[in-house]
């Protein structure tokens, strides 16, 4: 799966026109992570604050529209239910897991810009790659490290695929962006039985600025 993520951003990266002009930037901000599963019918989540730094660069394709990929360094996590149990409440039969991990992120945007004034007003989406690092879970008391990818074991899986949505504002190359990702690949190694599929999810608050002459 990792070698197909980077295969996609290859051909993407080579099918830019040449000469294009291509804008490098950097942004920071506050990322509000959550771990979502469906317990009885519902959707609930465990969130927590985390952060995310990236690089990333604009790169014009016709007239409005750009492609811009980045590179992220992300932290996130969030809470969940490990198992369900039957006839009584989850949350006092098994209490919620609370992990915290780093990640590489690596969205691809499709962007639509249009300006008003001195102000330029941006609309993105694409897919996002997510390669998980290194990170703590606590469970019972206990603080444990994620040994992501370990099949059998109470752990997540190392690489998730995304959907990632965002609205950016930009001034006098500062910029503003809200981004949504929506994980779409179970992260759970393995299930037992009652056990739901557990998907994650970021919010990420960025001020970054762009490198133009």
């Amino acid at each position: 799966m990792k070698k197909i993520g980077l295969v996609i951003i290859l051909v993407m990266l080579m099918i830019v026109p040449a000469g294009a002009q291509i804008t490098w930037g950097v942004r920071g901000g506050l990322a509000y992570s959550s771990l979502v599963q469906k317990i009885d019918n519902n959707y609930q989540s465990g969130a927590r604050f985390g952060f995310s730094v990236a690089g990333l660069t604009q790169i014009p394709l016709y007239k409005r529209l750009s492609l811009q990929p980045e590179v992220a360094f992300v932290h996130q996590g969030g809470n969940y239910l490990s198992k369900i149990a039957d006839g009584e409440s989850a949350e006092l039969a098994y209490p919620k897991t609370k992990c915290n991990y780093y990640s590489i992120l690596v969205p691809v945007n499709l962007v639509y810009t249009f300006q008003f004034t001195d102000v330029y007003f941006s609309v993105m989406a694409g897919p996002a790659v997510d390669f998980s690092l290194f990170g703590k879970m606590h469970t019972n008391n206990v603080d444990s490290d994620i040994v992501f990818g370990q099949s059998g074991e109470a752990d997540l899986k190392s690489f998730d695929l995304g959907v990632n949505l965002g609205l950016q504002v930009e001034y006098s190359n500062f910029f503003f962006t809200v981004s949504a990702l929506c994980g779409t690949l179970d992260r759970r190694t393995s299930k037992h039985d009652g056990e739901s599929s557990l998907y994650q999810n970021n919010v990420t608050f960025s001020l970054g600025y762009y490198f133009r002459k």
